[in-house]
């Protein structure tokens, strides 16, 4: 009996936390990726020179403008991101295909 009630509580909860987290497909987790990834690279070239970004906190700003062009709420972007960092191979995959669109923008 306990045994049943303990594996019970696990298909539940395992259940319950797919459930309620809405995961983005690996396409569009590529593009935001890769976006977000450049305007860092924008932001920290700008920031060294104009101290006043870092106080505005541009880059926050630059995250939501991604978001919004892709049409992604940023809770099920970091819900996301948050799954695939628990499932290492599936995270190399997009991380894997960032790359390889980074190296595809650069031609």
């Amino acid at each position: 009996m306990k045994k049943l009630i303990i594996l019970t509580c696990v298909l539940l909860g395992c259940k319950t936390e797919s459930a309620n987290q809405k995961r983005l497909p690996l396409k569009t987790m590529q593009t935001v990726v890769w976006q977000l990834m450049q305007a860092d690279e924008y932001y920290s070239r700008v920031s060294v020179v104009d101290s006043a970004w870092r106080v505005d906190k541009k880059n926050i700003e630059f995250y939501q403008q991604i978001f919004d062009l892709n049409k992604v709420d940023r809770v099920d972007f970091y819900n996301t991101i948050d799954y695939l960092q628990r499932r290492p191979i599936e995270f190399k995959e997009l991380m894997d295909s960032v790359n390889e669109l980074s190296k595809r923008e650069k031609k």
